[in-house]
């Protein structure tokens, strides 16, 4: 008892010491514990977490592949039935056999394709039969598919004639009935149900989700957009589906863990994919839990002994630490309490030797820092804020500016002054990358490498942050290219040390000081010649015209030519008069390039307007092509993005086209126009006899399906032959007309001189220069 007095007498008088052994074995003990339970908790979500992120992985891969394979067997169903041959015979009301042997030659071939495709046959609803790959002709009512016949003859069905998931029984005695994906083409959808069927095999299709993983009782489901079963590895009733599409999202990736009804807990993988915009199908594949986590155990009980030897082993550590840490501290203290001639602990000050250091040290940090924060802001702040409205704003009087030049200490002299400015390219990708903060602590550091790398004995730059998109600097430095170097110097340091791209304007030389705000609006305004020499570019005023460039405009024959070549969907020449247009502007100043080349713009959308048949997208309305200037601040950007946009809407005007009905007719029209090109008596009348059509319908239903006449169409091929044969040969004029189906040479120069604006003779000779 009484050694334990001496030593419980030293405890108390170093408090310290017992505190930190305290926090010590506190803090230990409560790592240790938090972590075990972390680690036991953690151990089988950190398993399925990793078991649950490979195998979504995985399915994802897998139902990409198999959206691939669908696509292609999609594509090549809607190929192969374009076949003219199988549309002839599936619209046609009498057949014979060779025609019927050469159609399922055609079908059999389709099958012998693809290994996956499962059968394939043509219906012809006129002569109520079908021709099947396997068993060739059948009639209607005794053909083995009556599913597919019911579903194409009933309404509510037919709309949903792609990818229709289906049992499909047998033909033949002792065969199994197959789950396939049936692609559905109709030729005549709403008049008639003679259509090209294909079928899929819906296990060969998924071969490559069978062999995704080994885990015992694993199972795989794929559902569509409409909740069909298109394949499942096990059979499930219509509550089960429900439960599977309940608990996966639809359009979307993951995995969860679930609890099926009267089941053992499962992990859901589940992912989506697009069978090309037809079609989202959903793959779900469940795991049990149980074969996941079934060796999770071992790894419990061998993590619990080891937690066991680390705390006593850190036990130790910590009461031999704590007596090397207090030691300093306290030596600390006494030189502290000598330095500042203070008091001692438990007299006038907290007994706790900590709390006293932290005041001492807390009072002189505080006086220190509100002496330095005073200068430094008072000093910083004001000359910022004088040099940005110096830049910013009119100051009326000089006298004005040389007392604000001394009371901030700037040594600027008053001649030989102008501006240049950093302006931050593809700002608006920067403002959506960096917050308003960030933003502020990038111009910050873009200021100071500026100010380093130009600073020199002669040149004494100020650098301003004007805030948004670019750091002003006011230079004392006359023209020459060797200073113009140090600008581009400083600029690739930006890029090198803060991955940013700038473009640099150096503007004229300031005639006074009072006119500074004016040269500095000036050369921000030269910043937006980067549309015309790119990103990251330097650009000096006196190295640029004054004078300003004229508009340009579409030459009238490029704008007829692009109107041809828009009425024949020829994308090539349209974008080709495009790239020729944005090379002449080019060469103009910001503000004309920007000026014509909206009024590019204007005339490809009212040319694309007048050839569409339908309204243009909002991406060619007057404020798009302005905030793509804005956004995209280069011409290359500006011209990529139109002639991009170009390409889209000519697709959706072919693709709307070809969508047609009457597609084919007007193929076969033109097929006859080539071939009797020649003929004079080639009309309107002509074609009609041939197609087995009045004149007044045809020509309404070819004027409706091109925006063209007959009679214009006749006299355009027949131009383009006679322009190419007189530039090639040196035939007489008439006798070229004469050959061509010309019978009036009245008629023919009047059409000539409206299409070309000149008389043929020119033309040959303007084209053979």
């Amino acid at each position: 008892m009484k050694l334990s007095l001496p030593l419980l007498a030293s405890l108390k008088r170093h408090p310290t010491y017992m505190k930190l052994i305290f926090y010590f074995v506190s803090a230990n003990v409560l790592v240790l514990a938090v972590s075990f339970a972390l680690l036991n908790w953690q151990s089988s979500k950190t398993l399925l977490e990793e078991i649950g992120d490979h195998s979504e992985s995985l399915l994802a891969n897998g139902a990409r592949n198999t959206a691939r394979l669908m696509e292609w067997s999609l594509e090549f169903s809607f190929s192969s039935s374009n076949d003219s041959i199988l549309k002839v015979y599936a619209l046609s009301d009498r057949y014979s056999d060779l025609e019927t042997y050469e159609v399922w030659s055609r079908l059999t071939d389709i099958k012998n394709a693809n290994p996956s495709i499962h059968s394939v046959y043509l219906i012809n609803d006129y002569t109520n039969t079908i021709v099947d790959s396997r068993l060739g002709l059948n009639d209607a009512e005794s053909f083995y598919d009556q599913d597919i016949i019911e579903r194409l003859r009933d309404p509510n069905t037919a709309d949903h004639s792609v990818l229709i998931p289906r049992t499909l029984s047998s033909p033949l005695a002792g065969q199994e009935a197959k789950e396939v994906m049936t692609i559905v083409r109709f030729y005549e959808k709403g008049s008639s149900i003679s259509a090209f069927v294909l079928n899929v095999d819906t296990h060969d299709l998924m071969t490559l989700l069978q062999n995704n993983s080994n885990y015992a009782n694993r199972s795989i489901t794929v559902l569509n957009d409409r909740d069909e079963t298109v394949y499942s590895s096990i059979p499930l009733n219509r509550e089960q589906v429900a439960e599977l599409r309940s608990h996966g999202s639809k359009g979307a990736s993951g995995w969860k863990l679930f609890q099926p009804r009267k089941q053992e807990e499962q992990l859901m993988v589940y992912a989506s994919s697009s069978i090309k915009g037809i079609q989202d199908w959903s793959f779900i594949e469940t795991i049990p839990k149980s074969a996941i986590l079934g060796k999770i155990a071992v790894l419990r009980n061998t993590s619990l002994i080891l937690f066991l030897v680390l705390f006593l082993a850190s036990l130790t550590v910590i009461v031999l630490i704590s007596k090397r840490v207090y030691s300093p501290i306290q030596e600390l203290i006494s030189r502290v309490m000598r330095q500042h001639q203070a008091e001692k602990p438990g007299e006038g000050y907290s007994a706790n030797e900590l709390d006293y250091l932290s005041n001492v040290f807390t009072a002189q940090h505080q006086r220190i820092h509100v002496l330095t924060e005073q200068s430094r802001h008072h000093k910083t702040l004001g000359r910022e804020r004088f040099l940005r409205d110096f830049l910013g704003d009119i100051y009326h009087s000089l006298e004005e500016i040389r007392s604000q030049f001394q009371e901030w200490g700037i040594d600027l002299p008053e001649d030989q002054l102008s501006v240049a400015i950093y302006r931050i390219d593809r700002f608006s990708e920067f403002s959506d990358t960096y917050p308003e903060k960030d933003r502020r602590l990038l111009r910050f550091a873009m200021s100071n490498i500026i100010q380093e790398s130009l600073q020199s004995s002669r040149h004494k730059p100020q650098t301003v942050d004007m805030g948004n998109d670019h750091v002003a600097v006011v230079l004392s430095a006359p023209l020459s290219d060797e200073f113009a170097g140090k600008l581009q110097v400083s600029q690739q340091l930006i890029r090198q040390y803060l991955s940013i791209g700038t473009t640099v304007a150096w503007g004229r030389m300031l005639p006074s000081l009072t006119d500074m705000h004016e040269i500095y609006m000036e050369t921000y305004e030269l910043t937006q010649e980067r549309f015309q020499f790119g990103h990251g570019t330097i650009i000096v005023k006196e190295w640029l015209a004054d004078a300003p460039g004229e508009l340009y405009h579409l030459p009238v024959d490029k704008e007829r030519q692009m109107a041809q070549a828009l009425s024949k969907g020829n994308a090539d020449t349209v974008l080709e008069t495009i790239r020729s247009a944005v090379a002449r502007m080019r060469e103009l100043p910001y503000f004309e390039s920007k000026m014509s080349l909206i009024i590019l713009f204007m005339d490809i959308r009212r040319l694309m307007q007048e050839h569409a048949g339908q309204p243009l997208s909002s991406s060619w309305g007057l404020t798009s092509i302005e905030t793509q200037i804005t956004q995209l601040e280069t011409m290359e950007n500006v011209a990529s993005w139109i002639e991009s946009l170009t390409s889209r809407t000519l697709e959706d005007i072919a693709a709307a086209r070809g969508l047609s009905k009457n597609v084919a007719l007007i193929e076969q029209a033109h097929r006859f126009i080539d071939e009797r090109l020649t003929d004079p008596n080639l009309s309107a009348t002509m074609l009609a006899d041939h197609l087995g059509l009045s004149v007044n319908y045809f020509r309404g239903l070819y004027k409706m399906e091109t925006n063209q006449s007959i009679t214009d169409t006749i006299s355009e091929k027949r131009l383009d032959c006679i322009c190419r044969e007189l530039i090639a040969s040196d035939a007489a004029i008439e006798q070229i007309i004469h050959n061509f189906g010309f019978s009036s040479l009245n008629t023919f120069y009047s059409i000539f001189k409206k299409v070309y604006g000149m008389t043929p003779a020119q033309y040959r000779r303007m084209n053979r220069q």
